[in-house]
């Protein structure tokens, strides 16, 4: 399908706005907010009367809030915000000195993401959410296949709810991102789910200890060999960071499972929580993967930013493989594909263009820009010191404790630290008791807002986490750069970590008097 042009005709550079353009200019920076909640399902929807989503995130800064949820969603940023504004102007000319057209605005979105991770290129496709991805992918590797086909995922219960779903090619919610109504759980239209079968392969033991990786990357190995041999073709996941910092499946045992077939079996890097090297990356897209990234997690931009990046070969095999499932159409627009997919997909796309998704990556790149012009060696300095200062917090503090064997070297890598709680009774805390906990952290008056990571259960345990951000790393490295030594660059993280605890320690006497 050939999507519309829309241009908007460019105002004179030097013709200075009227009163009415200035009104105008400004309805559309106050629309910056709702725009940013819109084009996803429910979950990012504002809540009527205190503006947040579900994830207890908002659309507009927040500068006196704390936020260690990266791992969740944030709030989204100041910079962040201001920069989608300008390019909203910049979109719809109010003011702006450089208009553009809407093919183009979208083009430069994913043209800087590439640019960004250091794969200019790979092909780069918007999908609403990292779910989302997930089922637009199933539906790209489908176009490949002439057999049945096995979805071999990776600790779905440590990714999100809706994966296994979609991973099976079924809606998995009741609400696609362009807003049209599906029924959770049903079949894409256009799509054979008879001949998808979804597997998964724990990464964690039974009472929520990691498991050996060895183990892990054998079972994987397994698998495929098992699928192979019935005559079916595989996708292969390899889960870079879980909700709780853990990976699953090494690049070596995915590169080694696609030497087994390497026209029958592809791989998917789930690399949403994005707490990878940009080194890591783009080794990936040169190993054929498909790579599947966010701007809502460690990146800190808005809930529902997802993209795939898809290295230039299998871009031309999916763009000259049949066409794509109608039921696509509800979750994807014309303008989330680069010219050289979009008119190949075979797609009624749902809309022209997703607004809502470029804003977010608009207010994502602007942290993501600064993370990745900071060199690897100092990032992960900087990761293992605010590892070191949240570990420390978490043994001084009555009640709280890291997560069981959780100490590897992935947590200074991931900078994800799962701790669980201990109730008065003595008992560790239920899920949800540790959702109460996270909810109290945000709406109990006993001190600032403070945004943690959501309850997880592993095994018979449940976890919060407390994690850091792009934009954390970041304003470390610039006052680092400004010439204060770490120590003192770290002073306004460890001055937010001090108020979090804080709160956490009057959350947790205020529970042990109920």
């Amino acid at each position: 399908m050939a999507a519309r042009q829309h241009l908007i005709t460019p105002m004179s550079a030097d013709h200075a706005p009227t009163s009415d353009q200035q009104q105008l200019l400004s309805q559309s920076l106050a629309s910056v907010s709702l725009l940013l909640g819109a084009g996803g399902d429910r979950r990012i929807l504002a809540h009527p009367i205190h503006r947040r989503n579900r994830y207890g995130t908002l659309t507009t800064p927040a500068d006196d809030e704390i936020s260690f949820s990266s791992t969740t969603a944030s709030n989204v940023s100041t910079e962040g915000f201001r920069a989608a504004g300008v390019a909203l102007e910049r979109l719809v000319n109010l003011g702006s000195a450089s208009p553009v057209a809407i093919d183009r605005w979208f083009a430069d979105i994913r043209g800087g993401i590439a640019r960004s991770l250091g794969c200019s290129g790979a092909e780069v496709v918007l999908a609403a959410s990292g779910t989302d991805a997930e089922l637009m992918a199933l539906c790209l590797f489908s176009r490949l296949s002439t057999r049945p086909l096995t979805n071999i995922l990776i600790a779905p219960d440590e990714t999100g709810s809706g994966v296994p779903r979609a991973a099976a090619g079924r809606h998995y919610s009741d609400l696609a991102a362009l807003g049209e109504a599906v029924e959770a759980g049903a079949a894409l239209d256009g799509l054979n789910t008879d001949l998808i079968e979804v597997r998964s392969i724990a990464i964690r033991m039974p009472e929520g200890e990691p498991r050996q990786q060895a183990d892990i990357d054998a079972e994987l190995i397994a698998a495929v060999e098992g699928e192979l041999k019935r005559d079916r073709d595989v996708l292969v996941h390899v889960l870079d960071t879980s909700k709780t910092g853990l990976s699953g499946v090494t690049r070596q045992a995915a590169r080694h499972a696609v030497s087994l077939a390497p026209d029958r079996v592809h791989v998917i890097v789930d690399a949403c929580q994005f707490r990878c090297s940009v080194s890591d990356i783009g080794q990936d897209i040169a190993d054929g993967f498909v790579v599947v990234v966010t701007g809502s997690k460690f990146v800190a931009g808005p809930p529902f930013s997802g993209a795939l990046l898809v290295p230039q070969p299998l871009a031309q095999a999916f763009a000259a493989h049949g066409s794509l499932p109608a039921g696509l159409g509800a979750y994807t627009a014309a303008y989330d594909w680069p010219s050289s997919l979009r008119g190949k997909m075979g797609l009624a796309y749902g809309a022209d263009f997703n607004l809502g998704l470029g804003l977010r990556w608009v207010a994502a790149s602007n942290g993501l820009d600064r993370y990745t012009a900071i060199p690897e060696g100092p990032q992960a300095m900087i990761k293992a010191r605010f590892v070191e200062h949240v570990r420390t917090r978490i043994e001084r503090t009555d009640g709280i404790s890291l997560h069981g064997n959780d100490e590897g070297e992935h947590l200074n890598l991931r900078t994800v630290v799962p701790f669980t709680i201990t109730m008065p009774t003595g008992a560790f805390a239920s899920f949800e008791e540790s959702q109460a906990i996270h909810l109290s952290m945000r709406e109990w008056s006993g001190g600032p807002i403070c945004h943690l990571g959501q309850a997880v259960r592993l095994g018979t345990r449940s976890v919060l986490r407390i994690a850091a951000s792009a934009r954390d790393i970041s304003d470390v490295a610039s006052r680092m750069a400004d010439g204060h030594p770490m120590h003192h660059a770290f002073r306004p993280v460890e001055a937010r970590l001090d108020a979090a605890f804080s709160k956490l320690e009057a959350v947790l006497r205020h529970v042990r008097t109920l």
